[in-house]
């Protein structure tokens, strides 16, 4: 599926009363543009303003330039779970399989300028993001009256995760959340910070007493880098289930590891910062499995949300209507597509280059275009 065929699955939600621009129209445009540095819709209708012929040329039937209330009343109207179904289509055609592990983390797409220091959330996504391939699967809205625990178990039902390693941070740390994930064929790394005060305190003592005994029942694995005037030191502690210690857990389905990752910083002039992080896991004994996935999940930062807010402008907006869901899919999309490009500049110069170049646009978009 090519990115205008993407366009032309988009269902049309709106009344048929004065309608110009068809659904394909609309969602071509508005991920063209996005795709060449637009972020607002403004900045969309302004890019296809000064781009029409090149978008004439690809859309033989369009009419004219969307305006911007045009395009925010279609992505209104546009049924966000159809929406996302039609992205998962299409990244399952770009990947058909998923190796590795895949993090699920949440993000703030906008925030509340009124809120406390303000940066209260007023719209919150929780996203699915294949490490290995670089790719967002999918997103879920958190609702405002709810939070991570009712939208991730939304979105894992939605995903192919057969052979994958989940990984997901403390919220994410739920008997009903393991479950799933072993019942889809996958295995979970789970980090367990105080929400699960009681998991955490009987890890500490098992791991405790498994040093103790001299590491009858785990292992160890150590890394160190250094590099920027800092010295980084990392030390991954995994225990296998002795019999007594699996009527601690029995209630967590899969469960075969308990982690504990330390990692001591030290900066010039400084003194040193140590942080310890508890996690269980369904994967083997393995410590550095555990730290290389523990490592791994925070991809998710640095390579979705990082780009969504510097390369997007994502945390600007203020919206948090269907609209902005539907954005941020878009987002998104271009965001992959730019990921497909060999390029060696980062993303941000990408999208600038897909403004300036149709050869390069299309390029990216996939078009084989002949004028």
């Amino acid at each position: 599926m090519d990115i205008m065929d993407f366009c032309e699955i988009v269902p049309d939600c709106r009344n048929d009363k004065n309608k110009i621009y068809s659904a394909t129209e609309l969602v071509f445009i508005t991920t063209v543009s996005v795709l060449c540095g637009s972020d607002t819709w403004n900045e969309i209708h302004y890019f296809c303003e000064r781009n029409f012929d090149y978008f004439k040329r690809r859309l033989p039937d369009l009419q004219g330039v969307p305006s911007h209330d045009t395009l925010n009343a279609f992505f209104s109207v546009l049924d966000i779970r159809e929406f996302e179904g039609i992205f998962r289509v299409w990244i399952n055609e770009i990947c058909s399989r998923i190796p590795g592990v895949v993090a699920i983390d949440g993000k703030a797409v906008c925030k509340d300028p009124d809120g406390k220091n303000g940066v209260k959330s007023k719209l919150y996504m929780v996203s699915a993001w294949a490490a290995s391939n670089g790719i967002c699967l999918g997103q879920v809205k958190v609702n405002e009256k709810s939070n991570e625990i009712t939208a991730i178990p939304e979105l894992l039902s939605e995903l192919a995760l057969e052979g994958c390693i989940v990984t997901i941070d403390s919220m994410g740390c739920q008997k009903t959340i393991a479950e799933m994930i072993i019942s889809a064929g996958a295995d979970y790394v789970l980090a367990v910070k105080d929400n699960q005060e009681k998991l955490k305190k009987d890890i500490e003592f098992w791991l405790s007493e498994d040093e103790r005994l001299n590491f009858r029942y785990g292992r160890r694995y150590t890394t160190e880098e250094t590099g920027h005037g800092r010295h980084e030191l990392r030390e991954c502690v995994v225990a296998d289930f002795t019999k007594e210690a699996r009527l601690f857990f029995k209630e967590w389905k899969g469960l075969r590891t308990l982690a504990k990752v330390t990692a001591t910083r030290t900066v010039a002039g400084h003194e040193p910062t140590t942080e310890t992080r508890y996690y269980i896991a369904s994967v083997e004994a393995d410590p550095k499995l555990v730290m290389e996935t523990v490592r791994t999940h925070w991809q998710v930062e640095n390579n979705l949300h990082w780009m969504l807010d510097v390369a997007f402008r994502e945390d600007y907006t203020r919206k948090t209507d269907n609209a902005a869901i539907n954005l941020s899919l878009i987002n998104k999309v271009a965001l992959t597509m730019l990921k497909q490009t060999k390029r060696k500049e980062g993303i941000a110069s990408r999208r600038k280059f897909c403004g300036w170049d149709e050869n390069f646009r299309d390029e990216v978009l996939g078009i084989k275009f002949i004028d």
